[in-house]
This record gives C-alpha cells, sequence and structure tokens, in this order.
C-alpha cells in the first residue's frame, strides 16, 4: 500500500504545483502590495483651457522616503526662483507658452526611467506652477497644483502602457483610471 500512496501523493503535487505558482502571480490585490515600479510612456499635455497661458510643469520621481516633504511642500515656494528643493528633485520640466502647446511624453524607452528606477522611485509627482490657483497649505493632490501618479505595476491595468496627465487651468487632472478595485494611495 505504500507505494501506491506515495503515487497518490506525487500525483497531488504534480496537479497542485501550477495552482500554486499561477496564484502567485496574481498579487496584484488591493491591500496586498502594489508591486514593483514599471516604466510607462507619461504624456502630461496641456487642456484646451491653457491655450493662451503660460504654464511650467515639473514631472518628479519620488523615491518613498521623499515622498512626505512633497506631500506637504508649499507649490508657490517650490516654483520661487532659486528653490532648493526643486533644485535637487530628479526632474523633466515642461513649459507651455501660447505659442507652444506640445504635450511632454515621456516614453518607456527614455533613459530617465532607468535612472529614476535605479535611485528607487515608486512615484511620480506633477506639479504646475498655475498662477490662477491658489489653494496654499492644502497637502497632497488636495492641492489641484500637485498630482501623485504611482508607479509600481499594480495600480493600473496590465495593458496599461501610457498614463495620461492633463494640466488644465484649474489643476492637474490624471486622465488614466487606476486598476478597478483600486484608487490612488491618500497623501
Amino acid at each position: 500500500m505504500k507505494p501506491h500512496s506515495s503515487i497518490q501523493r506525487l500525483l497531488l503535487l504534480v496537479l497542485l504545483l501550477p495552482a500554486l505558482f499561477f496564484s502567485g502571480c496574481s498579487s496584484c490585490k488591493p491591500g496586498k502590495g502594489a508591486g514593483k515600479p514599471k516604466v510607462y510612456t507619461l504624456k502630461v499635455a496641456p487642456a484646451a483651457s491653457l491655450k493662451e497661458s503660460s504654464v511650467e510643469v515639473d514631472v518628479i520621481g519620488i523615491h518613498p522616503s521623499d515622498l512626505e516633504r512633497f506631500k506637504t511642500y508649499s507649490v508657490k515656494k517650490y516654483f520661487r526662483a532659486g528653490d532648493l528643493l526643486r533644485q535637487d528633485a530628479s526632474k523633466i520640466t515642461a513649459r507651455f507658452v501660447p505659442d507652444r502647446q506640445e504635450p511632454l511624453v515621456l516614453k518607456s524607452t527614455d533613459p530617465q526611467w532607468t535612472k529614476w528606477l535605479n535611485s528607487g522611485v515608486q512615484y511620480i509627482v506633477i506639479m504646475a506652477d498655475l498662477p490662477s490657483v491658489a489653494e496654499e497649505g492644502k497637502a497632497g493632490s488636495q492641492d489641484p497644483r500637485r498630482q501623485l501618479v504611482p508607479i509600481c505595476e499594480c495600480y493600473w491595468e496590465k495593458k496599461t502602457k501610457e498614463i495620461n496627465v492633463d494640466i488644465q487651468a484649474g489643476g492637474v487632472r490624471l486622465l488614466t483610471a487606476p486598476r478597478e478595485g483600486w484608487s490612488l494611495p491618500m497623501w
């Protein structure tokens, strides 16, 4: 009877291994971790409401340890000449002016992504110097001039290749919806 029992166990193990393997691959469940950072094409475009405006926008790679500082930092102060946080930030800057309203497109192949991922970046913060918006004292995305964009793979549908953001006269708006059941982190 022992040989028969060993064969049954082996057969059971062979049948269960694929199930165990595939269940581990579906770890993108709310509350179970956000997965590892992933590169996307990021498109930041001025909306029609900015057609006649001049706006400066920074796309900043953020390590989790810097998140709180960027959450509470004054956007007005950040865009002042000589601001040290802005000067030291790992960023790409776009300037939208009335005669140049081309979107900023950071392709997934851009070397900036490698730089960010190698330094532990898990978030992108988009900050816009919108003169018509004065929301000083509001933290995180409560200030419409600031938007957090997580880049960990579980926030976005598997088919997501591009994350789209509009810069409107009234604030920064994330257009790409997160994965069903997920919401952007409260910050």
